[in-house]
């Protein structure tokens, strides 16, 4: 008996430890970068995105220089074909009047180049008729020649402009594919650089809230026991709907869960600090009663609870960043104020929709 006993006892002391090491490997510590490291972390991706913008425009004017020699090397090329095709057709016409000619002058008439040689009165004659007919075969042969070489060089300077024009070509192409990753890494930056300023101004925003937020509270404590301090009566309180306490739990949150509690106050209260501040105080009990999750970020989006979180309204106003007011409001709730018109409710509706209950700030609380 004892032996069962002691099994089970081990067996418990193992289960405990496993869940504690289970906890211990679960659990994670995350921290929200402070606002130097918002600010830094801008800046960096300030100075990236100049950087970034300065290597575009250097690589847009080589592109379009790049561009200018392209246009003006097709023009040269273009150019340098119809000089072949006309070298082409010279060479063509000197050759059929050289072809002519011999035939005039070997074929020609009913005389051959032997007759008009042997029909020379004197030798000088016949040496001077030899010496024409030589000059004009040698003319023909240097002028068949030079229009060759010139046919050449024509056709050779084509192929170097032609080369030249390949390659222009691909560096275009390689130009236009670093302009392409650039513009996509200046789109990448630019989205980076706003969220991080987002991030920045809401933290900002919350400094201040809490800041504002720890005054109110030093304030408070000030005031006289058996007196009451009328600026914040008239802040706090709206007709007979109560006024402020601080009598509710503080609770630690970092810059995402401030942000994120500040943004439903507003879309659940608009304007209005009290209406704000009694539904930060329904979310508050909601998180310390063990009906409803434990955290702030559960609560707001526990199933079917509150609507901006499916309207789309809750990140419309995230993404511009919950007011001032609001931040206020969520501060002050996170240090233990709570609205004393509401201090048991667990639920509201608006007030439209004709629900019974304690009205604050267009919400029916109960």
């Amino acid at each position: 008996m004892k032996s069962t006993k002691k099994k089970r006892i081990l067996r418990a002391a193992m289960c405990l430890t496993c869940a504690v090491t289970i906890a211990s490997v679960n659990t994670s510590v995350y921290a929200e970068p402070s606002t130097n490291e918002l600010e830094g972390k801008t800046s960096d991706l300030q100075g990236e995105l100049n950087d970034l913008n300065s290597q575009l425009s250097a690589l847009c004017d080589e592109l379009d220089a790049t561009s200018s020699k392209i246009e003006e090397l097709s023009a040269a090329v273009e150019k340098s074909k119809l000089d072949v095709a006309a070298a082409k057709l010279n060479e063509d016409a000197q050759y059929d009047a050289m072809k002519d000619r011999i035939k005039f002058m070997y074929e020609g008439g009913s005389a051959s180049l032997l007759e008009i040689l042997f029909s020379s009165e004197n030798m000088a004659d016949f040496l001077n008729k030899a010496e024409f007919v030589t000059n004009i075969s040698t003319y023909d042969r240097q002028m068949l020649d030079e229009l060759q070489t010139a046919r050449a060089d024509i056709e050779k300077k084509q192929g170097t402009l032609e080369t030249q024009q390949e390659e222009l070509a691909g560096l275009q192409s390689d130009l236009e594919s670093k302009q392409e990753a650039l513009n996509a890494k200046i789109s990448s930056t630019s989205g980076e650089l706003s969220e991080y300023s987002a991030q920045l101004e809401r933290a900002k925003a919350a400094a201040a809230a809490s800041r504002t937020a720890q005054d109110n509270s030093v304030a408070g404590s000030t005031t006289a026991p058996g007196k009451t301090d009328n600026g914040n009566k008239n802040n706090n309180t709206n007709g007979n709907n109560g006024g402020t306490v601080n009598n509710g739990g503080s609770m630690d949150a970092n810059v995402s869960d401030t942000a994120l509690f500040a943004a439903i106050l507003e879309c659940e209260a608009g304007g209005s600090y009290d209406g704000m501040l009694a539904v930060a105080t329904v979310i508050m009990n909601r998180v310390a009663s063990p009906s409803y999750p434990n955290t702030i970020k559960g609560v707001i989006y526990q199933s079917g609870q509150f609507a901006p979180t499916w309207d789309g309204s809750l990140n419309r106003v995230l993404a511009r960043g919950p007011s001032q007011s609001a931040y206020s409001a969520a501060q002050a709730a996170l240090g233990g104020a709570r609205h004393s018109a509401v201090l048991n409710c667990y639920s509201f509706n608006a007030a439209w929709t004709g629900a019974s209950g304690i009205n604050v700030g267009g919400n029916v609380f109960w």
